[in-house]
C-alpha cells in the first residue's frame, strides 16, 4: 500500500532536520528549496551569535552533529562560530542525510479535498497528504513605515547584502541595535564606509560571564540551547512546557529572551570606530539628489547615500503569498502567527508551520537553529502515528 507523500517547503536547518526525522520513521517525503539559501546570502565574513552547542542540525542518530563533522573533517571548535564553518557543516549534513532536495521553488500551495496541491515554478504539479512550511524568515523582513516608499538603491534591509565593498566612501546610516545591525555596521566600517548607527533604545552588549568563567559549571546557567538570559533560558529550552504557560507569561519570557543586543566579541569592532546614536528614531526619510535626507526625533538631520535597515523580522503568515489566500484564512492565528497544536500542526489538518511562525506557540527557541530538534521530533512522531492509523483504516475498509 502506497503511503501519502509528506512535502517540506524549505531546505534550511528546519527543513533538513524535519526531512531527516521523517525518513528515519519511514515516511515518504519530498523537499523543495535551495539548501541553506538564506544563510548563503549572508556576508562571508560574518560570525554566528549562537554558540557551538546550539547550531547542530538535528537528526535521530546523532551521527551528523556539528561535533561529529568537526571530528571527521578536522574543523576546530571555535567561538564565535564563523558563518563559513556552519555552511560547510550544513552542506555536509545535507549531502549525507538529505541528498534528495529538489531545488525548485513552490509557487502555489492550495487545499484540494483532504490533501494539498503544490505548483512548482518549473510547471510541475505535486500532491501531498501533509505539508510542512519551513521557509525561514526572509519573507518577514521588517521595513519601518518611513522607508517603505524608498527604492532599494537608497534604503535596503540588512538581509539584502552579502558584500559591502560597494559602499566604500559612502555615507551610510544603519538602523537598529541587534546583532544584525551592529555586525552590518562593523562590516560597513571595515569596508571603508562612513557609518553611523542609530537606535531607538540603548545599545546593549550580551554579558556572559557565567558562561566564560565557570568552566563545566556553565551548564547550570546555560543549557546547550543557549537562548535567553540565565534562568529564563531553561524555561524556553523546553518548548512543550513553554506552550502551556499563560499567554502573558509567554510574551514576557519571549521579550526577555530576544532583546536587541550585540555579542561580546563584536563590541571591540564597534565602539570607538564609528558614531553611535542611541534613543533616537528616524521620523522622516526623503530622497534628495542621489541620496537621502533624514529627519531624526532629536530635531537633527542627516544627508546620507544609503539607509541600511537592521530592523529585524516580524513573522506574518500573510507574507507567505505562495499559500493560497483562502487556505491562509483558514489558519487560526494570533497576531498573524498560526496557533499550533503540540505537533506543530495548524488548525488546517495536515498543514504544519515551523521556525519563526511557531514562536507564538512554542517560544523564542523556534527563531534559532536549535529549535529544529523539537519541531522535527514532534512532526515525525505525529506523521508516523497518522500513517499507522491510515493503514489500519484502509485495512478495515
Amino acid at each position: 500500500m502506497k503511503q501519502e507523500i509528506t512535502t517540506i517547503i524549505g531546505a534550511g536547518p528546519y527543513g533538513l532536520s524535519i526531512a531527516a526525522h521523517l525518513k528515519e520513521k519511514g515516511i515518504p517525503i519530498s523537499i523543495f528549496g535551495k539548501p541553506m539559501e538564506f544563510w548563503r546570502r549572508m556576508p562571508p565574513a560574518m560570525y554566528l551569535k549562537s554558540s557551538w552547542s546550539a547550531i547542530t542540525i538535528s537528526e535521530p542518530s546523532g551521527e551528523y552533529s556539528l561535533n561529529r563533522f568537526s571530528q571527521k573533517t578536522g574543523t576546530p571548535w571555535q567561538e564565535p562560530v564563523p558563518l563559513q564553518t556552519f555552511l560547510k557543516y550544513s552542506q555536509w549534513f545535507q549531502e549525507q542525510v538529505v541528498p534528495e532536495v529538489d531545488q525548485t521553488y513552490v509557487s502555489s500551495l492550495t487545499r484540494d479535498g483532504e490533501s494539498f496541491r503544490l505548483e512548482l515554478e518549473d510547471g510541475r504539479k505535486v500532491r501531498a497528504g501533509r505539508v510542512i512550511v519551513a521557509t525561514g524568515i526572509a519573507s518577514f523582513a521588517n521595513i519601518p513605515d518611513y522607508a517603505r516608499h524608498l527604492p532599494k538603491t537608497l534604503a535596503s534591509h540588512s538581509q539584502d547584502h552579502s558584500d559591502f565593498s560597494s559602499f566604500k566612501g559612502k555615507r551610510v546610516v544603519v538602523v537598529g541595535s541587534g546583532q544584525s545591525a551592529l555586525e552590518s555596521a562593523a562590516l560597513l566600517h571595515e569596508a571603508e564606509a562612513d557609518v553611523e548607527l542609530i537606535a531607538r533604545g540603548s545599545i546593549s552588549w550580551i554579558n556572559r560571564k557565567l558562561y566564560y568563567y565557570t568552566g563545566p559549571m556553565k551548564r547550570l546557567f546555560y543549557p546547550p540551547s543557549d537562548v535567553g538570559p540565565p534562568g529564563v533560558n531553561w524555561i524556553v529550552s523546553l518548548p512543550l512546557l513553554f506552550k502551556r504557560l499563560p499567554q502573558e507569561t509567554r510574551a514576557s519570557l519571549d521579550e526577555r529572551s530576544v532583546r536587541p543586543a550585540g555579542a561580546k566579541w563584536l563590541r571591540p569592532r564597534v565602539e570607538g570606530h564609528f558614531r553611535l546614536t542611541s534613543h533616537t528614531v528616524i521620523t522622516n526619510a526623503d530622497e534628495k539628489g542621489q541620496g537621502l535626507h533624514l529627519t531624526l526625533s532629536d530635531g537633527t538631520t542627516r544627508d546620507v547615500d544609503h539607509l541600511l535597515l537592521g530592523t529585524g523580522y516580524q513573522a506574518n503568515i500573510d507574507a507567505l503569498t505562495f499559500i493560497d489566500a483562502d487556505l491562509r484564512e483558514r489558519v487560526e492565528r494570533h497576531d498573524q502567527q498560526p496557533i499550533l497544536n503540540d505537533w506543530f500542526e495548524s488548525s488546517v489538518p495536515g498543514l504544519y508551520f515551523v521556525g519563526a511562525l511557531a514562536s507564538y506557540s512554542f517560544g523564542p527557541l523556534c527563531r534559532f537553529v536549535v529549535g529544529s530538534k523539537i519541531a522535527a521530533r514532534q512532526i515525525a512522531r505525529h506523521a508516523a502515528r497518522g500513517s499507522a492509523a491510515k493503514e489500519v483504516e484502509l485495512a478495515l475498509a
